[in-house]
């Protein structure tokens, strides 16, 4: 009776043993047919559009922000160059009055800093709605480009959300087979 257990016993420890080894060999089947699985879902065509609509957005953004900014630039140059030519001609203006004017210099010297200052004055108010413009310009864009930028992770996430969808589908299936 004991040698009966002992060869039923050895018996049962083979059978274990096979299993195992078949459970092991099963396994790394199934990885390697998710790993096969995941390769095909990230080279897929939906993917690849995804990842291409995503880089395009983001250049048409940065482009975007470059045009406005270089807007801006062009706006506060032509400001900055016209408060030098009315300068000069208010300062022309001036000189000559005094130039001609030897008896009333005085009045003459007054009228000219008050055309200079005022001159001046409105130099720097247009100086001042230049500027606002081009940051308000600036801003539109770049709330723009936020704009953009979330819809472009929008369709990254919905993306990515599908391939773990896809993943999950085909693992189920790889695991019920």
């Amino acid at each position: 009776m004991p040698r009966k257990l002992t060869r039923a016993a050895k018996r049962v420890e083979a059978a274990i043993d096979h299993l195992e080894e078949a459970t092991a060999a099963a396994g790394s089947r199934v990885q390697h047919g998710l790993s096969d699985t995941a390769a095909a879902i990230g080279s897929s065509s939906v993917v690849e559009r995804v990842e291409k609509q995503a880089r395009t957005s983001r250049k048409a953004i940065a482009k975007e922000i470059a045009k406005a900014k270089k807007v801006g630039k062009k706006q506060v140059a032509t400001a900055t160059k016209r408060v030098g030519v009315a300068k000069k001609a208010t300062e022309k203006a001036a000189k000559k009055q005094v130039a001609t004017v030897t008896k009333k210099a005085g009045v003459a010297k007054k009228a000219a800093k008050k055309q200079v200052a005022t001159a001046t004055k409105r130099v720097g108010v247009a100086k001042k709605a230049t500027k606002k413009a081009a940051k308000k310009q600036v801003a539109t864009v770049t709330k723009k480009a936020g704009v953009a930028k979330k819809a472009a992770k929008k369709q990254v996430a919905t993306a990515t959300k599908r391939v773990g969808v896809a993943k999950k589908v085909a693992k189920k299936r790889t695991t019920n087979r």
